[in-house]
């Protein structure tokens, strides 16, 4: 039940939406085309929220306070962009997968000015953000209606600080955001001193987190990743955060933070990186010709730019691709979502499922 309160936000957005958003403490469920999603408040403590798609834990947003990061790897990849620039600086940032939007707010709540543009192609879910999730649309954060892979094509080169890839469908990131030639056109849109960064979840032996490392391998200069001690090695599934910069990245201090987290994590680059992508080989885009024709994003970028009906596969969570045989590889990730194994052997198994999609939460960490 929506509270009365009409004092105004925290967060300066104030109104009689933002306190019933902000105390409602029922669990908001909504099936879209993609997913069933569900918000589930903390108990005691409704303006913490936990989104969850098709049962799994996604996303964590704290209406009060979107400074506050629960899941560790959204901690890291914003300790990614706090090392990119003085405090409060802004940044320029595309987002390939929406899902909870937590790191755009995070960015807009620690960085005034900021510029965030995402790419989420499930409607439904951007509504369900805006009622129960905290997203609030404007000139700084616009989101696009779209593939992910549509959208970053069509940035302009040099127009980001850094890129962010945390898409899925499942616990699999859509094979089309994976390759190097995808990896190649985040690069693209990086400026000088700009930085790459994509979540992976995976089982050993870690084949899709080796696969897109050495996807970033081949095109940037400089590479890590981010994980504990026991997915670094093999000893259990988990979160892998892949980070590339054409220049250096500032791994001392990405080192220092992800050590004092609440699970601590390593930063692994340089050679001891060689020696754990074992030889791994990126995955690479199909030939054109084997592409199933596509209608491209829209050319708006606003809120809710809408991406033509043949555009291509999900950068958000939803439910297993059905493969057709010999079938190209869909952009749009839904029931009905088409898929195909790209370089990947036929006979290769897919990860075993893990028990969240969207990390493992931490203790509640504000920027170090």
């Amino acid at each position: 039940m929506a509270s009365r309160s009409r004092s105004r936000s925290r967060t300066g957005r104030g109104g009689r939406r933002d306190d019933a958003v902000r105390w409602a403490a029922a669990r908001v469920e909504l099936t879209t085309p993609f997913a069933h999603a569900e918000v589930v408040p903390e108990e005691g403590r409704p303006w913490r929220r936990l989104l969850r798609l098709d049962s799994e834990d996604c996303s964590h947003v704290d209406l009060r306070d979107p400074a506050r990061i629960d899941f560790a790897y959204v901690r890291r990849i914003a300790d990614l962009a706090d090392a990119l620039a003085p405090p409060r600086a802004p940044l320029r940032v595309l987002h390939l997968g929406g899902g909870g939007f937590t790191l755009p707010r995070y960015l807009e709540a620690t960085r005034p000015g900021s510029r965030s543009e995402v790419a989420e192609i499930d409607r439904g879910l951007v509504e369900l953000a805006r009622e129960q999730l905290g997203l609030r649309t404007g000139p700084r954060l616009r989101v696009r209606v779209a593939d992910a892979r549509e959208v970053l094509r069509r940035r302009t080169p040099g127009s980001a600080d850094l890129v962010v890839l945390d898409a899925f469908h499942g616990t699999s990131v859509p094979e089309h955001l994976t390759t190097a030639e995808c990896v190649a056109e985040a690069a693209r849109a990086l400026a000088p001193g700009g930085a790459f960064a994509a979540n992976v979840i995976d089982v050993p032996p870690l084949p899709a987190a080796r696969a897109l490392t050495a996807a970033a391998r081949a095109v940037f200069g400089d590479v890590a990743i981010v994980a504990t001690r026991k997915v670094v090695r093999g000893r259990q599934g988990g979160n892998v955060v892949v980070l590339g910069a054409p220049g250096r990245l500032p791994l001392r201090e990405l080192s220092r933070r992800a050590l004092a987290g609440p699970v601590p994590e390593l930063v692994v680059g340089g050679d001891e990186l060689t020696a754990w992508l074992g030889g791994a080989k990126p995955l690479h885009d199909p030939p054109a010709d084997a592409m199933a024709p596509g209608g491209p994003a829209s050319d708006r970028v606003g809120d809710d730019a809408t991406a033509a009906p043949a555009g291509p596969a999900s950068d958000r969570v939803g439910t297993a691709p059905t493969v057709a045989p010999g079938g190209p590889t869909s952009d749009r990730v839904g029931d009905d979502a088409t898929a195909a194994s790209g370089d990947r052997p036929p006979d290769d198994p897919a990860p075993a499922k893990l028990g969240r999609c969207g990390g493992s939460p931490g203790s509640g960490t504000r920027p170090s």
